[in-house]
């Protein structure tokens, strides 16, 4: 196993590990009251070294999918075209804009590559970003084309396969006949209950029109979620997704994961001096509420991860604590 400092941390442009920093440190200094900066120097055997005052805290930083390592170059990313949109998109930013921007895609979505969607795709995430104050995030809707088919005069329900899953049962409400709607074209459900339900009320409305083994399309939006990283972030847009094959809601893939930012993490530990261990992964999600971290952390042995004081999860442009510090440096007596 490798511990040594990530070098894709010090690098002047954006990429996952440093924007999952940028954030912790934006949201320690929220949580805790104090102002962290970033330490001057070789932070090893830390990822980073960030400094409160005289105090050092060693940071770990992991992701919970296998990306190449960093002598890795080329053509070769964990999400296809990812490097190449970040491009586009920090080209299309204002000359003036010194903000550095992160893109969430959802699980398991690819990057479109044909024309004219291509385009139109990096022009809808343009204009996402555009006026997102530091820290702040929003939804960017795209539009995306499902597929409904009724398959029987009889029954009176709707099996649905793709995110909008977990909404069958509100989607068959009502409904004659037996349909089956294919909406993996769609990504990720929008955050606000009134947006699904405009969603699952233009699936009922195209399901009444259908006759028996018709196909008909339903034309929604994905929203996928864009944000800003904290002010003093380098420029740039980073477009952040995990392997489109990979399945977040996999348990042993991403317990997996997460050990092997956890025993990297306290293998740093070991080798270093710090008044706070911090261990930050970062996470493709569709919404941080279907984080596994938690239960991951919950399922090992104390031991394993006792030498680590704050455990923290970045995904979908927020912050989530995994492991509260049981103590605080600042907080002891001098």
């Amino acid at each position: 196993m490798t511990t040594g400092t990530d070098d894709r941390l010090t690098q002047p442009h954006l990429t996952p590990q440093r924007a999952a920093l940028e954030m912790l440190a934006a949201w320690m200094g929220e949580r805790f009251f104090r102002t962290f900066r970033f330490s001057e120097g070789d932070p090893a055997p830390f990822d980073a070294v960030l400094a409160q005052r005289e105090r050092r805290i060693g940071v770990s930083v992991g992701l919970l999918w296998d990306e190449p390592p960093a002598e890795v170059t080329g053509d070769v990313e964990a999400l296809p075209g990812a490097a190449e949109l970040g491009e586009l998109l920090t080209d299309d930013l204002d000359a003036w804009d010194e903000g550095g921007y992160v893109v969430w895609v959802p699980p398991q979505a690819q990057l479109p590559t044909d024309e004219p969607a291509r385009s139109d795709f990096r022009i809808s995430l343009g204009r996402g970003l555009r006026g997102l104050q530091p820290g702040e995030r929003r939804e960017v809707r795209l539009p995306v084309t499902l597929k409904l088919a009724k398959i029987n005069a009889d029954g009176a329900y709707v099996s649905v396969s793709g995110t909008l899953a977990s909404q069958w049962t509100t989607i068959s409400e009502g409904v004659q006949g037996a349909y089956h709607l294919d909406a993996r074209a769609l990504h990720r459900l929008p955050e606000e209950s009134a947006e699904v339900d405009i969603i699952v009320s233009r699936v009922r409305d195209r399901a009444a029109l259908l006759n028996t083994e018709e196909l008909t399309d339903v034309r929604v939006h994905d929203y996928w979620l864009v944000s800003r990283l904290p002010a003093g972030a380098p420029r740039g847009v980073l477009v952040v997704g995990a392997p489109p094959e990979l399945d977040p809601q996999d348990g042993t893939a991403s317990r997996r994961a997460f050990r092997r930012s956890v025993q990297r993490a306290v293998e740093q530990r070991r080798a270093g001096d710090c008044e706070l261990s911090v261990l930050v992964v970062m996470g493709a999600l569709r919404h941080i509420g279907d984080e596994l971290v938690t239960a991951g952390l919950r399922g090992m042995n104390p031991a394993t991860y006792g030498a680590l004081d704050l455990v923290a999860l970045v995904a979908d442009g927020q912050v989530r604590q995994v492991l509260q510090p049981r103590t605080l440096p600042w907080e002891q007596p001098r």
